[in-house]
């Protein structure tokens, strides 16, 4: 009372009635029940992988309800999302792991067979062990960490607190940062990168760079304490300040303070003192400040004697000579209140007209300095590589140092002290247009400002660079932001093997071409003005469109229809796609990680083109040319055998057959069996023929099956469905005859298959049917004489089987075989 539907198509609607039937009549069906079968697999299952979440697609399934994709890590982890839709993401997948998905569809009752799988990989595993150590002469940052399975290149990252970001792709586990920001502090990170995609960052590792240069020097000089008030602008990353006070004799004095200020008392008279100040942060110390030059007061002079010459109303005042006096100033006050003075550079001189009959105090004051000759033959050179500016000019009367500096037309004003008629000014913003003056200073006054000189420094470099690949013409987009400064750019492509390519652009983009294939290529940007290049840019990496692969080779499998392809590794693929087309637009492919697939359901006798495409996760191969791959002919059909004539225990057999699309020749198979008797087979096979018939003798009283096979350059096809019959009966053998009392008496050995046999008498060439049996003996009565001679001379047997009537002669002069519907089967 029940039964099995095999077979069914999946994503199906059956509506199902039953009858019931005996050996008259049936019954009317049963009201129809409509039942759904499992929906079928989903189609084209894809995945994108964003870190560690995958994001997955296919083609609707009829009748679903709802679908399950799940990941299957190769680590064993397994994680799954549900949805009604066609797409879901699967979260939290392990990183450093190669996943196969698939999806599941389930409808109201049953879920489909599982989809073909997808495969992706994971991002790589954030790195470990993070370690950054500052050097603090430098602010260079040497930064390492621990090597991440999966992970082709590391990109090293620093933000720091004034916005400033450093960032650079690597394919070691160790990098050192040239560019950082002094007095700042820097959150550093790594994150793994595979083929240009970002994985998994890292923690972020503190670390804090040495504080910056104390700029803005100023010194006054109290002349009557012979203290100096020294200050100097706030510095990014300072604690604590350290003033250095040195003398010509290298005798060194250390201020500490936390202020942007310091009073530096008891300075020697008439001394010259150079001061700077550098800061610290109680880890790393700034580079020392430039030096502020300042020279005490001079020293009072001693030891005063005064000669008065009576006849013209003067004195010649005279005095120890002291360190730091330029020249003397020498005045007598009297009690009048008359003043009158004198002056030298010498330790004398003498006051005249001074009023007679006064008292007169004698005071000398040494003075040291005037105002300084203005510096000239300015010079200003830019150093390209560090945007340092080197200044030289002449040496000035009356100075003890110079000040020179460069100021920018956006207000950035940067200043260095010296000494010597050169200095060089470091840390100059790039891209920037600097106006350079000099001014000559002593302990008294400053000269003008020099002549300004114009310079330009080098183009700033190029930030936020991005490349990627057009995966249909293999070229590489890079962009950029713009560089101030520049007046063009040039964007260098340099591979794994030391081949570079390069585009050149006013623009902040340019396409790089002729990349080759299966390259991996890291690509920087130099920003071009008419004096200086900047420095390279950070490195952006990319690939270029994996190679077409190599070597395919396909075998086909005569046998079930199927292909079997392989083909060489192409470098930097991680999958593989091989399409088999036929000229009436079939379309067979297989997806694989593996150099090899297998192709199946292929019909016969059809040209198939294959080609196969290697794919990275981002770009598939170019176009290749096609390899035509013909498949065998089809099995040959309407197979049909015409049963000639026997003759001497053998049938004549034609057999005929319809063409065989692509076919070149053929084979025919005859098997069978003599007389049902097992040890009597028999094989016949033809040669192979370019004809659609062959003919065989096949002995009589057997059984055959026929079958053909088709043959061309792919091989052989399968044999056709096997045709099956009989051949004629043997002749009766043994024939005996007697006459008692009249009647005739025959006998005669069973031929096998014969249904029926007919006994005849022959005369003059004319029979007469004696008798019809299904026996294997007759009798006639009234027989003749004569004509029983005729008979046991001549008989002529025929016999009747159910595929055919046949007729034997056995006199030698029969000429005629003849058929009992009277037509002439054979002569002769």
């Amino acid at each position: 009372m029940s039964c099995d539907f095999m077979d069914l198509h999946c994503s199906q609607t059956y509506s199902i009635t039953v009858i019931a039937t005996d050996s008259y009549c049936q019954s009317v069906n049963t009201s129809a029940f409509e039942t759904e079968t499992a929906p079928c697999p989903p189609q084209n299952v894809q995945a994108d992988c964003a870190a560690v979440t995958a994001f997955v697609t296919w083609e609707p399934s009829n009748l679903t309800v709802w679908y399950t994709a799940t990941a299957e890590g190769s680590d064993g982890h397994t994680a799954t999302c549900t949805t009604s839709e066609t797409n879901c993401l699967i979260p939290d997948l392990h990183c450093s792991q190669m996943y196969s998905i698939s999806v599941l569809a389930f409808g109201e009752t049953c879920s489909s067979l599982q989809s073909s799988s997808y495969e992706i990989q994971t991002a790589p595993c954030a790195p470990d062990e993070i370690i950054a150590n500052v050097d603090c002469n430098s602010n260079r940052v040497v930064i390492s960490w621990g090597r991440t399975n999966g992970a082709k290149e590391f990109d090293v990252t620093a933000e720091g607190s004034d916005g400033h970001t450093h960032s650079h792709n690597t394919t070691e586990t160790r990098y050192e940062m040239l560019d950082l920001h002094c007095g700042q502090s820097y959150n550093i990170t790594v994150t793994t990168l595979s083929y240009s995609r970002h994985g998994i960052s890292s923690t972020s590792v503190q670390i804090q760079t040495a504080p910056c240069i104390p700029e803005n020097l100023t010194a006054e000089l109290n002349c009557s304490s012979n203290t100096v008030s020294f200050t100097w602008d706030d510095t990014d990353g300072a604690k604590l300040y350290t003033v250095t006070v040195q003398d010509k004799q290298n005798v060194t004095a250390l201020f500490n303070t936390s202020d942007t200020m310091a009073e530096i008392p008891h300075l020697q008279c008439g001394e010259y003192y150079a001061i700077s100040v550098l800061a610290t942060d109680n880890i790393c110390n700034s580079p020392q400040s430039a030096m502020v030059n300042v020279h005490a007061g001079p020293c009072t002079p001693q030891t005063i004697a005064v000669h008065i010459d009576c006849g013209i109303h003067s004195v010649q005042a005279s005095w120890e000579q002291k360190d730091g006096s330029d020249f003397y100033i020498a005045t007598a006050k009297a009690s009048d209140g008359h003043t009158q003075s004198c002056s030298a550079q010498e330790a004398a001189c003498e006051i005249f007209d001074l009023h007679c009959g006064q008292s007169y105090n004698i005071t000398i004051v040494a003075v040291n300095e005037m105002s300084p000759c203005i510096p000239e033959s300015i010079t200003a050179q830019v150093d390209c590589d560090t945007n340092d500016v080197l200044v030289s000019w002449e040496q000035s009367d009356g100075s003890d140092s110079y000040i020179a500096t460069a100021e920018a037309s956006g207000g950035h004003e940067h200043q260095c002290n010296t000494m010597e008629t050169t200095c060089k000014m470091i840390d100059l913003h790039c891209g920037h247009s600097y106006n350079v003056t000099v001014i000559a200073v002593n302990d008294m006054c400053n000269s003008s400002e020099s002549v300004q000189v114009s310079i330009q420094t080098g183009p700033c470099t190029s930030g936020n660079i991005s490349a990627f690949v057009d995966c249909d013409t293999n070229t590489a987009k890079v962009s950029w932001e713009p560089s101030s400064g520049s007046d063009f750019y040039i964007a260098t492509a340099l591979g794994i093997n030391e081949e570079t390519h390069s585009c050149t652009t006013e623009d902040v983009t340019c396409e790089i071409v002729d990349l080759q294939c299966g390259q991996s290529y890291n690509v920087t940007v130099v920003a071009v003005n008419e004096i200086c290049n900047s420095s390279e840019s950070t490195i952006s990496s990319f690939q270029g469109v994996p190679c077409n692969p190599q070597y395919l080779e396909a075998n086909v499998d005569c046998a079930n229809n199927s292909m079997w392809l392989s083909w060489g590794h192409s470098d930097t693929a991680i999958s593989y796609r091989a399409d088999v087309s036929a000229s009436n637009e079939d379309l067979l492919y297989c997806d694989t990680t593996n150099t090899s697939c297998y192709i199946q359901q292929l019909s016969c006798a059809t040209k198939y083109n294959v080609s196969v495409y290697a794919s990275d996760g981002v770009c598939t191969s170019m176009i290749n040319a096609a390899y035509e791959v013909g498949t065998v002919p089809c099995v040959p059909e309407d197979i049909e055998a015409i049963l000639g004539p026997a003759s001497n225990g053998v049938q004549d057999i034609e057999v005929n057959w319809k063409d065989s699309h692509c076919a070149e020749d053929y084979e025919v198979d005859i098997k069978g069996q003599i007389e049902e008797d097992p040890f009597s087979l028999y094989t016949l096979r033809s040669y192979w023929t370019t004809r659609m018939f062959f003919q065989f003798p096949v002995p009589c009283s057997s059984t055959y099956n026929i079958s053909v096979t088709a043959r061309n350059s792919a091989g052989v096809s399968s044999p056709s469905i096997p045709l099956s019959g009989q051949t004629v009966p043997c002749s009766p053998t043994n024939l005996n005859a007697t006459v008692e009392n009249g009647t005739l008496f025959i006998s005669w050995k069973e031929s096998i298959y014969a249904t029926e046999y007919i006994v005849y008498s022959v005369s003059n060439l004319e029979r007469i049917e004696i008798c019809k049996t299904p026996k294997l003996s007759c009798e006639a009565s009234n027989f003749q004489n004569d004509k029983l001679k005729l008979l046991l001379q001549i008989p002529l047997v025929k016999v009747k089987s159910p595929q055919s009537i046949f007729c034997k002669a056995m006199h030698p002069l029969q000429k005629k075989c003849i058929m009992t519907d009277d037509h002439i089967l054979q002569e002769g």
